[in-house]
């Protein structure tokens, strides 16, 4: 797995560059925008570790920028400490966010979290392709298609939105979507959850304040409404929601 380190710390990026050597990864580094707009293109990493504090401009437009000519999963180091930074990355395009200071451990967990996210994708190929009625997902390209019109989206948000589809009608709590998407067990992080789904929303919704194919479930979780236009309560009568079962 070919993995880019960018952060102006030199020092943190030289010790995770060594230590994530010796596990096997081939690592690249970039302490500046500039070197990390030159590194992305020419390697074409598998994913980005960031610190979005980096010198040199707006670094989550940068990533979105780059993301167009080569996508990568995108992993989010900083020492921010507000919530709202956290959700910002997130609805930004990021697919983890860690805090520093963080022990390699926790690094390492992440960086092998997304990667089983995306080698699920990949392995889903028979199967990637799923239609709601006027909503077809793609998770092995990331895209999705409402009423024709593609849009496309993150590894993440298509995972997101793929577990979704294939159990559209049903809820899925907080701890099962955390469980596929991310891959962690025990409790589902509710902050990280409602990120993504408000960016899945802005992408696919004709009103996002008001969605209209996915819908919050308070206190379970979210479902994705299988229809075809007909208004929201002539469907729930036809079917109502159920919750997945662990």
């Amino acid at each position: 797995m070919k993995l880019l380190v960018i952060d102006s710390d030199r020092d943190l990026v030289e010790m995770l560059t060594s230590w994530l050597k010796t596990l096997g990864y081939e690592v690249y580094r970039a302490y500046n925008s500039e070197r990390a707009r030159s590194e992305w293109l020419e390697q074409r990493p598998d994913l980005v570790i960031i610190d979005p504090m980096l010198k040199g401009g707006d670094v989550l437009s940068m990533c979105r920028d780059l993301s167009i000519k080569h996508d990568a999963l995108i992993l989010v180091v900083t020492d921010g400490k507000d919530v709202q930074d956290e959700v910002r990355c997130l609805e930004s395009g990021a697919d983890d966010y860690l805090r520093k200071p963080f022990f390699p451990s926790q690094l390492l967990a992440r960086i092998r979290a997304v990667s089983r996210r995306a080698r699920s994708t990949l392995e889903r190929r028979p199967s990637s392709i799923v239609t709601v009625g006027p909503i077809c997902v793609d998770s092995l390209h990331n895209e999705v298609k409402v009423h024709g019109n593609p849009v496309r989206l993150t590894p993440t948000e298509s995972k997101l939105l793929h577990l979704l589809a294939i159990n559209a009608n049903d809820v899925c709590t907080a701890n099962q979507i955390v469980t596929h998407v991310w891959g962690y067990d025990g409790d589902g992080d509710a902050c990280l959850i409602k990120a993504h789904i408000r960016h899945l929303r802005q992408k696919i919704e004709p009103q996002p304040s008001n969605p209209h194919y996915i819908l919050t479930v308070p206190g379970v979780g979210y479902t994705l409404i299988r229809r075809n236009e007909e208004p929201l309560e002539k469907v729930q009568e036809e079917r109502p929601l159920r919750v997945l079962s662990v």
